[in-house]
């Protein structure tokens, strides 16, 4: 009886709020409704249709300016795919950190380290050893014999390694030492320049051709057939699509196995909800009784491991050698983060999440394509790169609120 004392006022409330609020929707006039439900469906969605505009604006641009369709061909679209992978592992694994709401300014560094140590490795150039004890003789020698260092998988493992202990020195500093992830991530990053520069002294290191034919390849060599081309008209106006040449690059595939990975592991596992949670209310889930630096650790040394796969799948499937100077690659370190915030506003309302990292990258490599197809000097590609990512926040932003007034 005690408890039915607390339990009726509350029911009756809830019944009144409800009749309150079905009142006021029976109010809202279809208009408004209309107007609101527009906002909302912008807030979400208007990445992916600014995205579509693009392509139906570069493919229309190239006709008109060019005489000729770049844009929208099978060889351009394939282009798009071999850009887009090593943006997408990348922006894949900083939104593992940020998720956790960390930042984490050393991705270039581990990308440039995933691939010079990989690089390094498969040429003979650095050596996997025991830790002598300084003062003797103790210790010392290669952990395993040169030929075996030298194999593909030895360098993909080690490479990869290095990448995971720049991540749990991140994890460790931020985490457990409380140092903020700005200055400890930055300051690790100049760390690794130096380390790579001493070990290479600052020059690219080329890799052997046998593993760049293979990473630069396509899925069982297939390429689409020169039939597969077909003319759309407009008036007097003709379009002509031609997708002969389309192929599959197997940095792509890999790619999007990295996102579906990812994805899985921070959808459909423990450890990854208990991720996302941490990420929302870090007090709450501490309470809750989840260790929330071991995640946050976690985080750290899983985004820098899979920026330094993005590093490997730079060298072997891009460039075809490795570099060594983080500042060669600082660029990515800002389409990364453009990439993640674009995704943040697509599809959910300020969430990072895999699908919508994916969606920004593809944005961005569509609109350095169409924009290298016209011509435009590189300066300006830098400049559509900040443009585009204020654009689309402010967008969003403006759109939810003004839904929420509705």
């Amino acid at each position: 009886m005690g408890r039915s004392w607390g339990l009726f006022p509350a029911k009756r409330g809830i019944k009144l709020g409800l009749s309150e609020l079905m009142q006021k929707r029976s109010q809202v006039k279809p208009g408004s409704l209309a107007s609101k439900n527009a906002l909302a469906f912008s807030a979400r969605y208007g990445t992916i249709v600014f995205l579509g505009l693009l392509v139906l604006i570069f493919t229309v641009l190239c006709e008109i300016k060019l005489g000729d369709q770049r844009f929208f061909s099978g060889n351009n679209l394939t282009l798009i795919l071999r850009q887009s992978a090593v943006l997408a592992i990348l922006a894949c694994g900083l939104t593992i950190a940020l998720i956790l709401g960390e930042f984490d300014l050393s991705i270039a560094a581990s990308l440039t380290l995933g691939g010079g140590m990989f690089g390094l490795l498969l040429t003979n150039k650095y050596f996997i050893t025991w830790p002598t004890i300084p003062f003797t003789d103790i210790g010392g020698g290669n952990i395993l014999p040169e030929s075996v260092q030298r194999t593909f998988l030895f360098a993909l493992i080690f490479a990869l390694l290095f990448g995971l202990v720049v991540g749990l020195i991140n994890g460790v500093v931020v985490s457990y030492f409380g140092v903020s992830a700005f200055i400890g991530t930055l300051g690790l990053a100049g760390i690794v320049e130096g380390y790579l520069v001493r070990l290479s002294d600052g020059r690219s290191v080329p890799l052997p051709k046998n593993i760049t034919d293979t990473a630069q390849g396509t899925l069982l060599g297939w390429e689409a057939p020169e039939s597969w081309n077909w003319t759309l008209s407009f008036g007097s106006r003709t379009l002509q699509f031609d997708l002969g040449g389309l192929s599959i690059p197997i940095i792509a595939l890999t790619a999007v196995a990295v996102l579906l990975v990812v994805s899985f592991f921070l959808r459909q596992t423990e450890a990854g909800r208990r991720m996302d949670a941490v990420g929302g209310n870090p007090e709450a889930s501490r309470l809750a009784g989840i260790n929330v630096r071991r995640y946050r650790l976690a985080a750290f040394a899983m985004c820098a491991t899979i920026s330094s796969l993005a590093g490997i799948v730079l060298a072997s499937g891009r460039t075809g050698s490795a570099v060594t100077l983080v500042g060669n690659q600082g660029s990515y370190l800002l389409q990364a983060y453009t990439a993640c915030f674009l995704g943040a506003v697509t599809l959910r309302e300020g969430e990072f999440h895999v699908l919508g990292t994916a969606i920004g990258v593809l944005l961005m490599t569509v609109t350095f394509s169409g924009l290298i197809i016209l011509g435009v000097p590189g300066y300006a590609q830098t400049i559509a790169n900040g443009m585009i990512l204020i654009a689309a926040l402010t967008f969003a932003g403006l759109a939810r609120s003004a839904a929420r007034r509705t």
